[in-house]
């Protein structure tokens, strides 16, 4: 019983701090967002030289010249739902675990305050931790060069909202912790003479294992939740993906890029976890029984980005820019069934800059017409990352916004090799 209504007010905690997708056709996807991108309202697909390639695009592997190896890193995301949700539970957690024992007017009052105060309010949190990865640098292969890399990734993330009952309101709740295993691969092509094409062609493959638990509810009446179990309510599967992605630069200045997700519909077979008594002592142990199965919707993104080498303020005059700049728009999600390029098509849409001056980066961008901001000290082992945007949670524009607040630490470690592809190539 202690157990129980340990488990119990653990996850009343957990989603105080939460982020909320219900009634979804299709599992959701395993990524983990860049902070560099989404600073950029999103747009990644086209320049994809870093870490964030092993989400936004595999072939972007081949840009990282280095080789690299990250053996910490901390993301932290919070909406603006989280203080005034967790402020009002912290304040009337009493009156959630004995609304049963309330006098009827009580009951009433404290009825109106929810609908008055958190009425629909979706408060989210997300950490992930630790994220080891590795990346090796180019290897030579008849004038062209292959890379590969590893990644141990994870992440836990809550949902909180209360609904209008007919009678009382209701509490919809979604917990979830994922782990995966990736292993990207990058093959570029430094020459496509043979095609009589300028520039140079990279092709990535994105092998990917995933752990995911979850434990959900929709509409618990709020008199249940002080005897709900929420312990007898988690469910657990696994699953295999396949990544794969294109990178074009057609010159130091445009490059161009493909990337589709879960090919083959990537499929999670839950099933459920009880919580049982043992004696007079309380033991946790695990039974399975028949769940569901949940596919993964394939995603195809395409994107582009420019690299100016000036810029122009005025006709004739200019400023070199030393290709500190790059502009990046991305169309993202076409190929999903419940939200069609002629349903949501300005959902699709991203675009963002960057600007890089050695060891601070400015990002600003629009994320599905959602304002972004982000900003970035990159130093030689510790990277800290900060991004502010706005997301659509809904389906069309201004249905259902959600403004996210971004933070992250990394320690990685970077060393190269001498008889590796001229590093001049980095940019075509």
């Amino acid at each position: 019983m202690k157990k129980t209504k340990f488990l119990m007010s653990f996850v009343m905690l957990c989603a105080i701090f939460s982020k909320t997708i219900f009634a979804v056709t299709f599992e959701e996807n395993i990524v983990i967002k860049g902070l560099r991108p989404m600073g950029m309202g999103g747009a990644f697909t086209a320049i994809s030289d870093d870490e964030n390639s092993f989400f936004y695009n595999p072939a972007g592997i081949s840009a990282v010249y280095d080789n690299t190896l990250q053996i910490f890193s901390i993301n932290a995301n919070i909406n603006n739902y989280v203080q005034p949700t967790y402020a009002f539970c912290n304040k009337h957690i009493d009156d959630f675990m004995h609304f049963d024992e309330l006098e009827p007017s009580k009951q009433g009052s404290f009825v109106d305050k929810i609908y008055k105060s958190i009425l629909n309010f979706k408060p989210s949190v997300f950490i992930s931790i630790p994220n080891i990865f590795f990346i090796k640098s180019p290897i030579d292969i008849n004038r062209n060069s292959l890379n590969f890399g590893f990644g141990v990734f994870s992440y836990a993330k809550a949902a909180l909202e209360f609904n209008k009952g007919a009678f009382l309101p209701s509490l919809s709740y979604n917990l979830e912790a994922t782990g995966i295993g990736l292993f990207p691969v990058a093959y570029r092509i430094h020459s496509l003479n043979a095609l009589n094409l300028p520039g140079v062609l990279s092709l990535g493959i994105n092998f990917k294992y995933a752990y995911r638990l979850i434990n959900s509810k929709q509409n618990l009446s709020i008199n249940e939740i002080s005897s709900y179990d929420f312990g007898g309510n988690f469910f657990d599967a696994t699953a295999f993906g396949l990544d794969f992605g294109v990178l074009y630069y057609l010159n130091p200045r445009w490059h161009f890029g493909v990337n589709t997700t879960d090919l083959y519909n990537s499929q999670f077979n839950y099933k459920k976890s009880n919580l049982v008594k043992v004696g007079k002592n309380e033991k946790e142990t695990t039974t399975k029984e028949e769940g569901y199965s949940s596919k993964i919707n394939p995603i195809l993104n395409i994107g582009f980005a420019y690299i100016p080498e000036k810029f122009y303020y005025w006709p004739g005059k200019y400023l070199d820019t030393n290709s500190n700049i790059t502009f990046a728009f991305d169309l993202t999600d076409l190929t999903n069934p419940s939200e069609t390029v002629e349903l949501t098509p300005f959902k699709k849409i991203h675009m963002g800059a960057e600007y890089r001056l050695n060891p601070l980066s400015l990002r600003t961008g629009l994320n599905s017409g959602y304002p972004t901001f982000g900003m970035g000290i990159n130093l030689k082992a510790v990277n800290l990352e900060y991004a502010f945007y706005g997301q659509e949670k809904g389906l069309l524009p201004g249905q259902d916004p959600d403004w996210t607040h971004s933070f992250l630490l990394s320690f990685r470690l970077r060393w190269s090799n001498t008889n590796t592809t001229n590093k001049e190539e980095k940019q075509c």
